[in-house]
């Protein structure tokens, strides 16, 4: 079952709400951080500041990369177009 969920293609949506969760999570982190390094300037603030912005960048780009995997899964779906000149001929 973990083998099946950890395969490319499966259950994208999924993997894409984990990481999208985790970016909101980042996110509000690093607001925090940045606005108390404005008010305290301690340098671990900074760190963390600059840490937080870059795990959230990184979870917006997985994030879209899931829904990607998803649109390619729908479009691969989709219906197949039949070339009815073709067809006829046959």
């Amino acid at each position: 079952m973990v083998k099946r969920f950890c395969k490319s293609g499966e259950s994208e949506m999924v993997k894409g709400a984990v990481h999208a969760a985790g970016g909101v999570l980042a996110g509000v982190m690093a607001v925090y951080n940045i606005v108390a390094w404005c008010y305290r300037r301690e340098p671990h603030l900074g760190i963390n500041a600059i840490v937080y912005t870059l795990a959230t960048a990184f979870e917006v780009k997985q994030t879209a990369h899931h829904f990607e995997r998803c649109e390619m899964t729908r479009e691969s779906d989709g219906p197949t177009l039949v070339n009815t000149k073709t067809t006829q001929a046959a």
